[in-house]
């Protein structure tokens, strides 16, 4: 189930006393040594003043030896949360179908209904992780089959993202603090649960999309936090960003370059007050999650925005791997179309964990809704997987939050602004030639 480094990390500071205590024996010895070399040199104080030596060199080893196994725990710890967190894959009824159905015709498939009764009552049952997932040659062949079986959709997203951009013309995206919209003060979230029940599914509006934007703040060091939601409107056209054609620009992996909706995130961290340095974490809901990790995955980005964690709710992100430092979770409902349809699985790399159960409520909306990937957030946290508090103590490290820190919400609102459509359509055919030359 992998290695819990919290504990790792308390073992690391328990022995901060013993080293003080260490360096004040030293001290004592030290005073007591600078003592004794003023008293007559007889047997007894020749004697004293050898012990108090060995007294003081012991206690000066001891201390050297403490703190560099602090170190060594320290950086053990680290090494596993960015190289030991593997794929928890709960069990889906759906990767049984085809076997059920094939073995046994109508009689398989009513089988595999009980079972899929029976996986719906008790949908956690972990599947543990087998030696050729584990296998780095192995792995890099299931990834290249994976990049190989999702080209065939992330193509034709492309070429579709491509022609809509040169025939709508140039377009910019304006970004900017909602008007009457104040800062609201939150609670920190401190757990998955709290994190992905915190998300803001604000209304959907046709004209604009919107973008949260959390700060938190302990003492002096300040972290960000970025909610993205998932698609508003169900068009390729019009001022909303999260539409249609940022769906298109995510599925196309990269071949149709940032999405819209990426590049509206950065710009809302810089009006809310970002500065370089300060660690970011990013949260996304169906496209709003592919739009994190198309972030979390670009190396520029992560480095730019110091981005260390990515959390993702019913996303198709198979094509974006997370780049070094950055831990990225995928929340994923096997019974929810959506994950599935950039038609490749999520890598198998060290820094994602992907985090999947069955639950089929018989609804395409409820089967995607942000409040059942609350429930899965629930029942991972609950499920005492290491992966788990590995990443809580990584995130709430990196992030620099604990208990005392307090945290306050903005909303952005993000505008796509097209250029003016040509009214005659020789005068459109005539504007698409002029570029196509240019």
């Amino acid at each position: 189930m992998g290695i819990d480094t919290a504990i790792i990390r308390a073992s690391a500071d328990a022995l901060i006393q013993p080293e003080m205590s260490a360096a004040r024996v030293k001290q004592t010895a030290n005073d007591a040594l600078t003592a004794a070399l003023n008293l007559p040199r007889i047997p007894i104080v020749v004697e004293l003043i050898q012990s108090l030596l060995t007294l003081r060199q012991v206690a000066s080893d001891t201390c050297s030896h403490l703190v560099v196994l602090k170190q060594k725990l320290l950086g053990a710890a680290d090494r596993y949360d960015n190289s030991e967190a593997r794929s928890r894959k709960y069990i889906s009824s759906l990767d049984s179908l085809p076997f059920f159905v094939l073995g046994g015709g109508l009689f398989g498939y009513l089988a595999w209904k009980e079972w899929d009764k029976k996986l719906a009552a008790d949908p956690l049952q972990i599947k543990q992780s087998t030696w050729w997932n584990d296998n780095q040659l192995l792995a890099l062949i299931g990834n290249v089959n994976e990049e190989y079986h999702g080209m065939f959709l992330a193509f034709p997203s492309a070429v579709l993202a491509w022609d809509i951009k040169y025939s709508r013309g140039p377009s910019r995206l304006k970004v900017a603090p909602k008007i009457g919209a104040k800062r609201t003060k939150l609670p920190v979230p401190l757990d998955a649960y709290g994190l992905v029940k915190q998300f803001n599914q604000a209304k959907a509006y046709p004209d604009h999309g919107e973008i949260r934007v959390v700060k938190y703040r302990t003492g002096e060091k300040i972290a960000w936090r970025v909610d993205i939601r998932g698609t508003q409107v169900w068009s390729v056209l019009g001022q909303n960003p999260q539409d249609m054609r940022t769906n298109l620009q995510t599925n196309a992996s990269g071949l149709a370059g940032s999405s819209d909706m990426t590049k509206a995130v950065t710009r809302a961290l810089d009006q809310a007050g970002y500065n370089r340095g300060q660690p970011v974490e990013l949260i996304g809901h169906s496209q709003g999650g592919a739009v994190a990790a198309q972030i979390g995955a670009n190396p520029y980005l992560v480095k730019k925005y110091n981005v260390k964690s990515v959390v993702t709710m019913g996303s198709n992100i198979g094509r974006f791997r997370p780049a070094p430092g950055v831990h990225m979770v995928a929340l994923e409902n096997t019974a929810d179309v959506v994950p599935r349809l950039d038609g490749r699985a999520n890598s198998n790399v060290p820094n994602l964990t992907t985090v999947q159960t069955y639950q089929d409520n018989q609804s395409l909306g409820s089967n995607h809704s942000k409040e059942l990937y609350a429930q899965i957030a629930k029942a991972w946290q609950c499920s005492g997987d290491g992966d788990y508090y590995r990443f809580v103590e990584a995130r709430n490290r990196n992030l620099g939050i604990n208990a005392t820190s307090t945290a306050s919400a903005q909303s952005f609102v993000v505008k796509r602004i097209e250029s003016p459509q040509p009214k005659s359509s020789k005068a459109f055919e005539k504007l698409l030639q002029s570029r196509s030359g240019s």
